[in-house]
């Protein structure tokens, strides 16, 4: 999120993004972002009561352009609501809270497994989205959610990170975040996993690591690796280094390739030579979802060739729909930090769920934060 031929089997045979913990009330004419169904008439009763022309969603940031939201709602009438999460685990823990009112959400990968063992999703009804047809091969079927029952793929990157070019010359190793000279200038993602499995990868270890000595190791680097860090971001990260405020933010590749794109003499983004998180954002339909068939309507409209396009032309984000690539800017199909190389990828591997040393890290993370 390094098995080469993994990987690659993985992606074709992951982050977002993130922001600060915020919560956006949208109205009227606005609609929403991503999501994945099941057949409404499997919904318990008190599913199906239903505000009429609502569509409520919890999203990751920078996830959808304000402009095909507008066309939903001019096209439904149906007004979005939406709050935003900074991690896949914020996301588990509101669901888990039953207090969540959410009809669609956005978990990458190894979290839509957890998400069913849980039952906080819903299958989805695949005869509802004629669109279905849109999204490529490569993408369906993967191991977190066989014959995609519960999710279909919406976008997929990796987690590398951004950098000053111009000051620290050219980067292409983890230890750039270890290394003392860039104290106070170094950005990381406020998200376990991720910063977890970049120290993993700097080790040479599996991003799912679950040996608990090789985990207190990593743990111990980033206790370490804490007094040179000048934030925990999931949000702002990319306009933090376009600022000039730090030098190197661990991120995720769209939003930083929209900066780099703007300063390309300036920035650069790279997928440490060690490996890094390839990953693979997903619609989800949650168990509890009042709004089913309007969820529907969206996700099927965001799977519509020129729609899918505009979302990726506005957020930088590869897309895992087929017939949306001949609407896609020709500066972002050929960016390779966008839609990266067979190469990058066979170094790249996905997050997955890891059981219950997931609680062992949440530990050491509690720590390290506190510190």
């Amino acid at each position: 999120m390094n098995r080469t031929k993994a990987a690659l089997s993985t992606l074709f045979g992951p982050t977002a993004l993130v922001t600060v913990l915020a919560t956006l009330l949208i109205t009227g004419l606005v609609g929403g972002l991503a999501g994945c169904a099941r057949k409404a008439d499997d919904a318990p009763a008190a599913t199906q009561a239903k505000d009429a022309g609502k569509l409520n969603i919890y999203i990751w940031s920078a996830y959808l352009p304000k402009e095909v939201i507008d066309k939903f709602s001019a096209q439904t009438g149906i007004q979005v609501n939406f709050d935003v999460y900074d991690s896949n685990e914020a996301l588990l823990e509101k669901l888990q809270s039953g207090v969540a009112d959410y009809d669609l959400v956005v978990p990458s990968d190894y979290m839509v497994k957890i998400l069913v063992a849980e039952k906080l999703i819903q299958p989805i009804d695949h005869a509802k989205l004629p669109n279905i047809a849109n999204l490529d091969p490569r993408f369906l079927d993967k191991k977190f959610d066989p014959k995609n029952q519960y999710s279909l793929p919406y976008f997929w990157g990796t987690t590398g990170f951004g950098y000053n070019k111009a000051k620290l010359g050219t980067l292409d190793s983890w230890q750039a975040i270890f290394d003392a000279k860039n104290k106070g200038r170094i950005l990381m993602l406020d998200d376990m996993r991720e910063v977890f499995g970049a120290t993993l990868k700097s080790m040479g270890k599996s991003l799912n690591e679950t040996d608990p000595a090789v985990l207190k190791q990593a743990a111990d680097l980033l206790k370490k690796q804490k007094k040179l860090v000048a934030t925990y971001n999931s949000g702002d990260f990319a306009n933090i280094l376009a600022a000039g405020d730090v030098d190197i933010a661990h991120g995720y590749n769209g939003q930083l390739a929209e900066v780099v794109a703007k300063e390309p003499e300036k920035l650069a983004y790279v997928v440490p030579k060690e490996g890094a998180t390839l990953w693979m954002d997903n619609v989800c339909l949650p168990a509890k979802a009042r709004n089913v068939e309007n969820a529907y309507k969206f996700l099927n409209y965001i799977m519509e060739a020129e729609v899918n396009a505009a979302i990726v032309n506005g957020v930088s984000y590869a897309s895992a729909n087929v017939p949306a690539k001949k609407f896609i800017a020709p500066e972002i199909l050929n960016d390779p930090s966008i839609y990266p190389s067979d190469e990058v990828i066979g170094r790249c591997e996905f997050l997955e769920d890891i059981g219950d040393t997931t609680t062992l890290l949440d530990e050491y993370w509690t720590e390290i934060k506190a510190q």
